[in-house]
C-alpha cells in the first residue's frame, strides 16, 4: 500500500478492524478472552522475531497490520478453552454471543485457509498475507454471518452446519478475491 488515498482508505479498514475487535473484548469483560488475545500477542510477536539485529521492532508492529492473525490465535486458545462440543453445535455457555462469533469465525478463516490453500494452489494464503485490508473485509463479513447463526439459537450456540461451511466458504472466497480484486486493488493504490 502506497501513500495514496486509496492506500489510506485500505489501510483504515484494517485499523477499523483493529478497533472493533478491541471494542469487543472490552465490552465483553471476559477476563479469559483479554489474556488469550494478550498471549496471541506475544506468540505473533515471537513468530515474527526473525531479524538478524538485536534490536527490531518489526516484531512489536506488525501483529497490527495483520490484526485478524492476532485474533486467529487467539480465537485458537479460547474457543477450546470455553467450548462444550455437542452432537449438533459448539455450546459457550455462559458466554456473549457477539465474542463467541468473533472467535468461531476468525477460527473458521484460518483453519480454512490452513486447509484449504494446498488445494486452492495458495491463492487463500497469499491473500491472507498480501492483502490484510481484503481478509480483515472478509473476516468481518464472517463475523457477521457466524453471529446470526448463533443468534437463531436460544442460548450461545455455533451451529456446525454455520461454522463448517464458513471453514469451506472462506478460502473459496478469498481464492476469488485473489484472481479478480486484487489486481483493481493494485491499480487503485
Amino acid at each position: 500500500m502506497t501513500a495514496t488515498p486509496g492506500g489510506f482508505l485500505l489501510l483504515l479498514i484494517v485499523v477499523l478492524f483493529f478497533l472493533h475487535l478491541c471494542w469487543r473484548l472490552t465490552r465483553s469483560r471476559d477476563g479469559s478472552a483479554i489474556a488469550c488475545f494478550a498471549a496471541a500477542y506475544m506468540v505473533l510477536a515471537l513468530l515474527l522475531d526473525r531479524h538478524p539485529e538485536p534490536v527490531s521492532i518489526a516484531p512489536l508492529l506488525l501483529p497490527f497490520l495483520y490484526p485478524y492473525a492476532w485474533l486467529g490465535l487467539a480465537a485458537s486458545m479460547w474457543v477450546p478453552a470455553n467450548m462444550r462440543v455437542e452432537r449438533r453445535a459448539l455450546v459457550f455457555p455462559g458466554r456473549d454471543p457477539r465474542l463467541t462469533a468473533l472467535f468461531c469465525s476468525q477460527l473458521a478463516l484460518h483453519v480454512g485457509v490452513i486447509g484449504l490453500s494446498p488445494w486452492l494452489e495458495w491463492r487463500p494464503l497469499a491473500v491472507y498475507v498480501l492483502a490484510p485490508p481484503l481478509t480483515a473485509a472478509i473476516g468481518y463479513a464472517a463475523y457477521r454471518m457466524q453471529l446470526l447463526a448463533i443468534r437463531r439459537t436460544q442460548d450461545c450456540r455455533a451451529p456446525w452446519a454455520s461454522w463448517a461451511a464458513l471453514c469451506l466458504l472462506l478460502p473459496l472466497l478469498l481464492a476469488g478475491v485473489e484472481s479478480w480484486l486484487m489486481p483493481l486493488l493494485l491499480n487503485f493504490t
